[in-house]
């Protein structure tokens, strides 16, 4: 590792981030994201991009993440004097989610609504950036392209959990690519993504979170041919994830590891103790 990486490395475990402003980019626009997530987005693009990949952006519902990041590319680009070009790739349904209605479009907006000329006024100082994949993710087709930084806050279902490991984990570079599980600190929802990690562990290094929603890995050691299992949330023992999500609460304390275990109980209801 160059000794720039291994400064702007340890500046994100430090989670220096924390001290800057919020992104200016995103001051307008609706998001569900906290500030320190922006601030995080914007310093992994800004300070810790080194243009060896693309950067994923999967789930930008209106902007929010994909102004954060481009923000701090369009900072990183100028710095060095390269050209800018669309490095951003922003995945997203783009429609109006029945329970969206009320708090971030009006109360009277059509849940299916297309939200994507939102996102487009949102984006547009910015569009150069940002290529924009609209839809269904798991239908989408593959970048292409090493991965540097993979920001998800798509994998609201295992089985796009799964499709998200399955197709852009072996896009990630060894010893460099970032991945910002988004909703792995949420209060009773997703313990897929802590089956997932936990069961690469081997591979990923857990660097740093903003105490709510978002945990940031680093991709450590690659895949070995066949290592990366066929939906495997999806077909994993029920003892399996037990095990797998016990162990990743284990690596947090205090409220994060409530929330652990809360997802746990949560996700066994649903799915029932034979899955």
């Amino acid at each position: 590792m160059f000794p720039w990486q291994r400064t702007n490395l340890d500046r994100l475990k430090a989670k220096s981030w924390r001290h800057r402003p919020v992104p200016n980019a995103c001051e307008s626009v609706p998001t569900m994201l906290i500030h320190d997530e922006l601030r995080l987005l914007e310093f992994l693009s800004e300070a810790y991009f080194q243009g060896d990949g693309v950067i994923v952006d999967a789930g930008c519902f209106l902007g929010g993440s994909t102004l954060a990041l481009a923000s701090g590319l369009r900072k990183n680009l100028a710095r060095r004097g390269i050209a800018e070009s669309r490095l951003i790739h922003s995945y997203d349904l783009f429609q109006i989610e029945d329970w969206t209605r009320g708090s971030y479009f009006p109360v009277e907006a059509t849940a299916g609504d297309d939200t994507r000329p939102i996102f487009d006024r949102n984006i547009a100082a910015y569009a150069p950036l940002i290529e924009v994949h609209q839809g269904d993710i798991t239908k989408s087709p593959m970048i292409g392209a090493p991965i540097e930084i993979l920001f998800i806050d798509v994998a609201k279902h295992w089985t796009v959990c799964d499709w998200i490991t399955e197709n852009f984990f072996p896009q990630l570079i060894p010893g460099k690519s970032i991945v910002v599980q988004q909703d792995y600190l949420y209060h009773h929802w997703n313990a897929w993504l802590h089956i997932t990690m936990e069961y690469y562990s081997a591979n990923f290094e857990m660097l740093c979170d903003t105490k709510f929603n978002s945990v940031v890995f680093r991709y450590i050691r690659a895949f070995d041919p066949g290592e990366i299992r066929p939906a495997l949330v999806e077909t994993l023992s029920m003892g399996n994830k037990i095990a797998l999500m016990d162990r990743a609460a284990l690596r947090f304390s205090g409220k994060q590891r409530e929330w652990l275990r809360a997802s746990k109980e949560h996700y066994i209801a649903m799915v029932g103790h034979g899955g």
